[in-house]
């Protein structure tokens, strides 16, 4: 029986596919959280070369998640900054565990760089998913997409 599901570090062939996976995540899982020109504003930000250099950048990870031999996933995690900076499932694949497993990952990998938290900019629709995984809430929190637009999130927090 074939191997379901991989996680691994990202790769410079990846980045079609980890870009694939972002967009479609940010078009479908945030539509019901934010306008369309937030969506617009968020999708002119995704590009592969932020993909290559977070892979050069010592003090980031990116990996990604292969379900029946196709990229549905990724997460980066910035180490010097203990900050889980994305993480995206297909919106396809959503409640199959593979969110979890990304998560589970990132935190492994926090807590075996020294890290003893794990903080995240949430976006609305996460925070669920976060919660139910034990991050707790900081507070309400703005960030800028553009020079005239910006999305509420939230700053959360998990002790590792």
């Amino acid at each position: 029986m074939p191997l379901l599901t991989l996680l691994r570090p990202a790769t410079e062939q990846d980045c079609a596919a980890i870009h694939n996976v972002h967009l479609h995540a940010v078009q479908y899982t945030c539509i019901h959280s934010y306008n369309e020109q937030a969506l617009q504003a968020w999708e002119a930000l995704l590009d592969n070369q932020s993909y290559l250099e977070a892979m050069s950048d010592s003090n980031k990870a990116l990996w990604v998640l292969e379900y029946r031999n196709i990229i549905q996933g990724f997460f980066q995690i910035d180490f010097k900054e203990a900050q889980l900076d994305a993480l995206y499932v297909h919106p396809l694949l959503h409640n199959r565990g593979l969110g979890t497993a990304l998560l589970q990952k990132a935190e492994d990998l926090a807590r075996h760089a020294g890290l003893y938290f794990l903080k995240l900019y949430a976006s609305l629709n996460s925070l669920p998913f976060y919660h139910i995984n034990r991050y707790e809430s900081l507070g309400e929190a703005v960030l800028p997409l553009n020079k005239t637009i910006k999305i509420k999130c939230e700053l959360l927090r998990k002790y590792l």
